[in-house]
């Protein structure tokens, strides 16, 4: 029989020649191995949920701005997308949709009072494909149509602080793009509650083709909003399409495409907080199982220090004693490990069916722009990978250290000794 099947039959042995400490071991394993899963599951369901939300209520995946529109945002920074840039956003399957939009400042007339307010020109078929704003309507109103001209839907807050409701007719008042007064009255049709105080407090939504005439854009937008297919492309397709504007020279020198992250720092360093807690939770249950099971390597070579001094004396040369102690604790591992797996898997699974609810929490995470308050579990592969490695890994490293003492223990105090 080859040295190997001997060694794993007599590892095997010994694993459950205590079986009370082995199955503490495995529980120790399987539990640490499942709480990892779990919460790296929740916190990249809940994570990408917030982005979703974040993107698809007004920012989209990317913009297209002219240089200095998103560090000032004033009606000057515009640009004229080109035919050849549309043409090329429109064949890139990779964009679900994209729609231009005009963004300025002004001040609303209701009756007795005025307000500052943020008045967004949209196309409503293009942007109904970027945001989701359209399902945010409250009962009793309506989005924005292609038919649509002096029509508006304000936001709930605006609405409720200036007593307007659907079908009022307000006065809006700024300046033109070549710099004259813009001035126009407008008949709101729906109003929306987005879950964004400051969108709900402010933002009004007009049709493109009348923010145009009423500002005297000249075809001149603000930006252009892009929605991805898959929130993984951004650097691919922000890439593309800079190297399309160089190439084209549509505009490159004059052009800033700025992926989500950047436009929203705030929510990346939100995730990347919660991310640095959520490592540090990880390596304190690593370390948790990881003493764990060098507790019990050590044990189990402590209660058998006679025994590896008879195999001593015998001639049993010490790398096999040192290998049958760290196959037993491959084995345990490997156990424990399998069974933390399966039980990570199916708690985030189960979670991922039936998401937590944060309503509790819904104005603090509203300040982002997320209205959602159901976060689903997300298990990736890569949690599952890098858990199961590590575990091992940890175990293995752990295990040596009483393992090397066993084999070289002196064979004639050892076996004195108990």
């Amino acid at each position: 029989m080859r040295t190997e099947n001997i060694t794993l039959r007599m590892a095997w042995r010994n694993v459950w020649r205590n079986r009370h400490r082995t199955l503490l071991t495995l529980l120790t394993i399987m539990i640490g191995c499942a709480m990892i899963i779990f919460f790296n599951s929740m916190a990249k369901g809940g994570h990408d949920q917030m982005i979703e939300d974040a993107v698809g209520l007004n920012t989209g995946h990317i913009q297209i701005h002219e240089k200095g529109f998103w560090d000032n945002q004033t009606i000057d920074y515009a640009f004229k997308p080109s035919e050849t840039l549309i043409t090329y956003l429109s064949g890139l399957p990779q964009i679900e949709g994209f729609s231009p939009r005009i963004l300025t400042g002004g001040l609303l007339s209701f009756r007795d009072t005025t307000r500052g307010v943020l008045i967004q020109g949209i196309d409503p078929r293009q942007e109904s494909r970027v945001t989701h704003i359209h399902n945010k309507i409250l009962p009793g109103g309506r989005f924005l149509s292609e038919t649509d001209t002096t029509h508006a839907i304000i936001g709930s807050t605006l609405a409720t602080h200036i007593h307007a409701s659907v079908n009022d007719t307000f006065a809006i008042i700024s300046q033109g793009f070549d710099g004259s007064i813009a001035a126009d009255r407008f008949t709101v049709v729906g109003i929306f509650n987005s879950g964004n105080p400051d969108f709900d407090r402010e933002l009004i939504l007009i049709p493109l083709s009348q923010a145009d005439m009423t500002f005297s854009m000249m075809g001149y937008v603000h930006s252009m909003v892009i929605r991805l297919t898959d929130i993984s492309l951004l650097t691919d397709i922000k890439t593309d399409i800079v190297e399309h504007t160089l190439a084209t020279r549509a505009g490159a020198t004059k052009l800033e495409v700025l992926g989500w992250d950047a436009m929203m720092p705030e929510l990346i360093q939100f995730i990347v907080m919660d991310d640095v807690g959520g490592y540090i939770f990880d390596f304190i249950l690593f370390m948790v199982v990881a003493f764990g099971i060098l507790n019990t390597v050590q044990m189990s070579v402590f209660e058998r220090t006679r025994e590896f001094g008879i195999m001593l004396s015998i001639g049993t040369r010490p790398r096999l004693i040192t290998r049958m102690i760290l196959t037993e604790t491959a084995l345990i591992s490997l156990f424990g490990i399998a069974l933390g797996l399966a039980l990570g898997y199916g708690v985030s699974l189960y979670f991922q069916i039936h998401p937590i609810d944060y309503s509790q929490f819904s104005e603090e995470i509203s300040l982002w722009g997320i209205s959602t308050t159901l976060y689903p579990a997300d298990t990736t592969l890569k949690n599952i990978t890098v858990t199961a490695l590590t575990t091992f890994a940890l175990a293995m490293v752990f295990s040596i250290f009483p393992a090397r003492r066993a084999a070289k223990l002196n064979p004639v105090e050892a076996i004195r000794k108990l």
